[in-house]
């Protein structure tokens, strides 16, 4: 077994004295990478979701200029992709999900969402 990490105090003068602009220096580095990181996550979902969208629009469409009724084929989706990859994926989504791609181009998405992000 190893021992617990032990928690020592910084003593010398010079340290302590500069040590709290450390600290505040590294916490303001990491929150500027989450929020990043939480603008890319929010960038590439959304362009998935378009893409799922694109997808069942023309899985729907079968080569044709307009899809038949796809309430069967969302209904179906739904639960296939709800069991497989758990909540997000109920019928309502999913034609929010194909409405996004039939309002919104690619580029539309990612200069929208770069806007927000500056």
């Amino acid at each position: 077994m190893s021992k617990p990490a032990s928690k020592k105090k910084i003593t010398s003068p010079a340290i302590t004295k500069a040590y709290p602009v450390l600290l505040e220096d590294i916490g303001q580095l990491l929150e500027a990478a989450r929020r990043s990181s939480a603008r890319a996550v929010n960038a590439l979902m959304t362009a998935t979701y378009r893409e799922i969208g694109r997808r069942i629009v023309e899985f729907e469409q079968g080569g044709k200029k307009r899809a038949g009724y796809g309430a069967e084929l969302l209904e179906q989706l739904a639960q296939d992709l709800t069991a497989q990859f758990g909540r997000g994926f109920s019928r309502r989504n999913l034609q929010d999900m194909r409405s996004l791609y039939q309002a919104f181009s690619l580029e539309q998405i990612w200069q929208a969402l770069s806007a927000k992000s500056v």
